[in-house]
């Protein structure tokens, strides 16, 4: 009885088994090159909508950045004092998400996936302890400048997953300056706080100054960085204005001493002073582009007043 043949072998199995070697350099060789191949359209899809991180800011100037940029879903938290009017102007959008005092132990509870946090608070806290939890911990940049400011948001928007927001939101905010630059008139100003502190070159104050039309008094001074005038020296060499701002941290009686001074308060009387009404100013971000606005807007009408 004749028994059934077997099929043939093909080539490549026949060599596998020989040369077992010689198989595994050609699997390699063919992983390789798929390597190389273009993702196909299904692997993309699902690049693409891979899930938002989940964020949690631990600060006003972190808040602020996370409100703006952030899908709400992917928000986890947002710390208390954003909540609060006369500290945010995105109170009622902060007030929608649980709020924190920006302990460790509360962001270890909510378990994000992101922190967004200062240097002061980073330094704080282990960094060891959060990477055990699986939280990255991203610095919020103080930046100086308008390139600063649109280099940070961008660096934000990419780490929580949403850098076409922050492209956005940056592409606006430089249309928003260009228009401020037809501004002619160039008056000297001086910022001003109730005990004294001013800012000169390197601020964030000065890139709004030059922004917003106005020359800084402080820096044409010669004065750089942030720091504390004294009043014989404004006395003696006055601005053409005033700029105040509104932050909380100036409202208490101890911290206005300065500006209460008789001299100082005949010199206040007697130029005018702009008031910043928009409670954001602390931050060097993006919405300082509405201070621009304001001082801008302010000036026009000093102007028309003047005429």
């Amino acid at each position: 009885m004749t028994r059934p043949r077997r099929p043939a072998r093909s080539a490549a199995v026949a060599t596998a088994r020989a040369h077992p070697r010689a198989a595994g350099a050609g699997r390699l060789r063919l992983a390789a090159m798929l390597a190389l191949l273009p993702a196909c359209p299904l692997t993309q899809a699902a690049t693409a909508g891979a899930p938002l991180p989940r964020v949690m800011s631990t600060n006003l100037c972190a808040d602020a950045l996370l409100l703006s940029l952030a899908d709400p879903a992917q928000i986890v938290s947002v710390s208390r004092k954003s909540q609060d009017t006369g500290r945010s102007s995105q109170a009622a959008l902060a007030r929608r998400f649980p709020a924190n005092d920006g302990s460790a132990e509360e962001v270890i509870a909510a378990r994000p996936d992101v922190v967004l946090a200062s240097r002061r608070w980073q330094a704080r806290h282990q960094a060891a302890l959060f990477e055990r939890y699986g939280i990255r911990v991203v610095t919020v940049p103080f930046p100086t400048d308008w390139q600063g400011i649109y280099t940070s948001t961008l660096k934000i928007g990419g780490e929580i997953g949403r850098r076409e927001a922050a492209q956005a939101r940056v592409a606006d905010v430089q249309a928003r300056i260009a228009r401020m630059q037809a501004a002619s008139a160039r008056p000297s100003a001086l910022y001003l706080r109730p005990n004294g502190g001013t800012a000169g070159a390197g601020t964030y104050v000065d890139a709004v100054f030059q922004a917003a039309g106005v020359r800084n008094h402080a820096s044409d001074s010669g004065r750089k960085g942030w720091g504390r005038v004294a009043l014989e020296e404004v006395v003696a060499n006055p601005p053409q204005l005033f700029i105040t701002s509104n932050l909380v941290n100036d409202g208490a009686y101890a911290r206005g001493g300065f500006a209460r001074h008789p001299q100082m308060q005949a010199l206040l009387a007697a130029r005018p002073v702009i008031r910043l009404e928009n409670n954001d100013w602390g931050c060097s971000n993006w919405q300082l582009v509405e201070a621009v606005e304001e001082i801008a807007a302010r000036l026009r009408r000093l102007e028309q007043a003047a005429k």
